[in-house]
């Protein structure tokens, strides 16, 4: 149960697995199936909800099913409305800032997982832009369920962006700063 909602024509239902066929990239049609411990709730045309959630703390499914709907609505927020600026510009300014100024080459790849392991740690906080219902605001499920995709979305993001700015402060030391023209008199 990750949030997202999947646009397909159900073909079985049991109580192991949910059998669809969806439609792919290339406009062929692809027979899937979902274990039902990872599915929330089928829908059919008729607009009948069939939820195969249910808590059971031996399961893991510590959340009631209205707790968990709040759940997965805040991580189909933070997918569609979170936005780690932060956490970006600021990956690739250390990527290229450290690999420039300390003239780091092979030992500049320790900086992206350090620097994706220091934006792990500081809370992840609900953007008004990105919050679609407002009567969601306080609730904690929600928040939390916001702050697992925001959090992901915010280390994948510094990840990136930091070896974005380590080829880029490489590149700007080798071809710029300090270049070996050594043997081409």
């Amino acid at each position: 149960m990750n949030g997202q909602i999947i646009e397909a024509r159900v073909l079985g239902q049991s109580t192991f697995e949910v059998r669809y066929e969806e439609l792919g990239r290339n406009g062929k049609r692809k027979e899937r199936a979902e274990p039902t411990e990872s599915v929330f709730s089928v829908t059919d045309t008729l607009g009948r909800e069939k939820i195969w959630y249910f808590q059971d703390t031996v399961f893991g499914n510590e959340l009631s099913i209205q707790e968990m709907r709040w759940f997965i609505k805040g991580e189909q927020d933070a997918r569609s409305g979170y936005k780690p600026r932060f956490a970006t510009w600021g990956g690739f300014l250390v990527g290229a800032g450290a690999s420039i100024a300390l003239n780091l080459e092979v030992n500049a790849l320790f900086l992206p997982p350090i620097y994706a392991g220091a934006m792990a740690l500081p809370r992840v906080h609900v953007t008004k832009g990105s919050l679609t219902d407002p009567y969601l605001e306080g609730e904690p499920n929600y928040a939390y369920g916001y702050a697992k995709v925001g959090r992901t979305k915010r280390v994948l993001r510094s990840l990136l962006s930091t070896a974005a700015g380590i080829a880029v402060g490489v590149s700007v030391r080798q071809f710029i700063i300090n270049p070996n023209l050594e043997g081409y008199d």
